[in-house]
């Protein structure tokens, strides 16, 4: 079988037999591709842990017959130790997720496995609130799928917004003003400063984005307006959602069901 090598990531893995496991992985130059990891389930198989979810890792493949290509060799870039802390695990997976969910397979995107890479890193590094890094990434994805939000007029009324309170409507297509929130009873309210970080993320300044200094509630009203446009724009739920909403002890955010 012809062979090649490439890095990637590993989103998703599901065991397979008695000792094999089928991964979806994000690579650099041949973008999504689903592959199976043989015999690595064993407990002396070298490549357990370089298969390990959200690795980074320099691959040898082979190409299979049908769907799956086949692991040989491995070698890890980058581990993403979050095994011990759940709350970063459920971030790191709703990254992974949502990019499995958006992208199709073999379309390699450079600058998204770039993306992919440095969230998986932001929510393991323990200086960092993992909510900032999932706020950024999906803020990021909801923009590849072309559902960039209005931030500076109304999307309502299309008048521009003043600088006072305003309301995120995720079906409404961005900020409503105070005359326009009516119109969606669920409407997350925006303090100027959320305001102003959305606009921020929104602009792409990645190194802009990580001077930020973002409280509690500001990352809470982050958090809210992302979920309330991943349920709206995705044809079914994010599992990771609900996973990191039970961690964190939140009530339920609508979502459509499968």
């Amino acid at each position: 079988m012809p062979t090649y090598s490439d890095e990637g990531i590993v989103l998703r893995r599901i065991d397979y037999g008695e000792t094999d496991r089928i991964l979806t992985v994000l690579t650099l130059e041949h973008g999504k591709i689903g592959v199976i990891a043989r015999g690595v389930r064993k407990s002396q198989s070298r490549l357990a842990s370089r298969t390990d979810l959200f690795t980074r890792s320099r691959m040898q493949l082979a190409r299979g017959r049908g769907e799956l290509d086949v692991l040989t060799q491995a070698e890890t870039v980058e581990a993403t130790p979050l095994r011990s802390d759940a709350r970063r695990a459920a971030c790191a997976s709703l990254c992974a997720e949502l990019t499995d969910r958006v992208l199709e397979s073999h379309h390699a995107d450079p600058e998204i496995y770039s993306l992919v890479a440095s969230a998986l890193t932001a929510c393991a590094d323990p200086e960092r609130d993992p909510r900032a890094a999932i706020v950024w990434f999906a803020r990021r994805m909801v923009d590849r799928l072309g559902y960039a939000p209005q931030l500076l007029d109304c999307a309502g009324c299309e008048r521009r917004l003043p600088e006072q309170t305003a309301w995120f409507s995720a079906p409404g297509g961005g900020l409503l003003c105070v005359r326009c929130a009516p119109g969606d009873p669920e409407a997350v309210e925006c303090t100027v400063r959320v305001i102003k970080v959305l606009r921020a993320a929104a602009d792409g300044d990645e190194e802009l984005w990580l001077r930020l200094r973002l409280d509690a509630p500001t990352l809470q009203t982050l958090e809210r307006i992302v979920e309330s446009e991943l349920a709206h724009h995705l044809d079914r739920r994010l599992r990771s959602i609900d996973v990191l909403r039970a961690i964190e002890g939140r009530g339920a955010v609508r979502v459509p069901v499968d």
